[in-house]
């Protein structure tokens, strides 16, 4: 079904975009986003670009995947929703998606945070990765049981490294994490690659290796009761084009499909 929907989603999303282009600058319209507060950085930039060439505006609401829930579920309207694959697929199995709208948008992985000036831990493969998280006095990263999934990967990525029980023993577990690191309380961190160039004081040591790395994926939509379909459909197209690559890369995300 996933497949049905992002090949619909080829045909149906070109079509509806180059119509509406094609209407002009003349009907500028407002476009209300409600995303993942990861994509925050490239969608706000790309934004920017969006409205100089086409004349449409673009506001946003950012939340933690939990909070966007809640606003949905609340009965907020918005003009696109860019969520996590597995809440984009609730949606869509809802009836609330516009039909052929779907398409998968971005991913981000795990990174290694130490503070400004510190040395940098070996994490090129996975056993040194491993190593540096053992040998760490003190490890941070977001509790899961706040409805973010930063922490819900770290996890995922510690069971994978058999490490879990080794580092929950002395990790603090704070959505703030990245503040102990700036300070010295903490030593090393681990939070989504896009969330540590934001906290200064924080560097990114680097992403996790490959064959240990976990993902969040992100899908993007316009919603049923849109009351701009047909400019969000374009954002959206232009979010996802090919010369955006650089914008996502720039933010630690990567862009569908490359």
């Amino acid at each position: 079904m996933l497949y049905t929907c992002r090949l619909t989603a080829l045909i149906v999303i070109p079509l509806l975009v180059t119509l509406f282009i094609a209407a002009g600058p003349s009907g500028a319209a407002e476009i209300r986003v409600l995303s993942a507060a990861a994509a925050q950085a490239p969608e706000k930039e790309l934004a920017a670009e969006f409205t100089k060439e086409t004349g449409h505006r673009v506001s946003f609401t950012f939340g933690s995947p939990g909070a966007i829930q809640q606003k949905v579920a609340a009965g907020e309207t918005f003009d696109l929703v860019v969520m996590p694959t597995a809440a984009i697929e609730t949606l869509d199995k809802a009836a609330k998606l516009l039909p052929g709208s779907r398409m998968a948008l971005a991913r981000v992985g795990i990174g290694v945070a130490v503070r400004e000036g510190a040395p940098k831990p070996d994490i090129s493969i996975p056993e040194a990765l491993r190593k540096t998280l053992l040998d760490a006095r003190s490890i941070t990263y977001s509790d899961s049981s706040t409805g973010g999934l930063s922490g819900l990967s770290v996890e995922k990525l510690l069971a994978k490294l058999g490490i879990a029980e080794a580092v929950k023993a002395k990790a603090i577990l704070r959505s703030d994490g990245q503040q102990l690191i700036a300070n010295g309380q903490v030593e090393i961190g681990l939070f989504n690659v896009s969330e540590i160039p934001r906290v200064k004081g924080v560097i990114l040591a680097g992403p996790v290796p490959s064959p240990s790395q976990v993902y969040i994926n992100y899908d993007a939509a316009v919603p049923a009761t849109s009351a701009s379909p047909e400019a969000a459909l374009a954002f959206l197209k232009f979010l996802s084009r090919p010369a955006a690559r650089a914008r996502w890369e720039a933010a630690g995300l990567e862009l569908a499909g490359n």
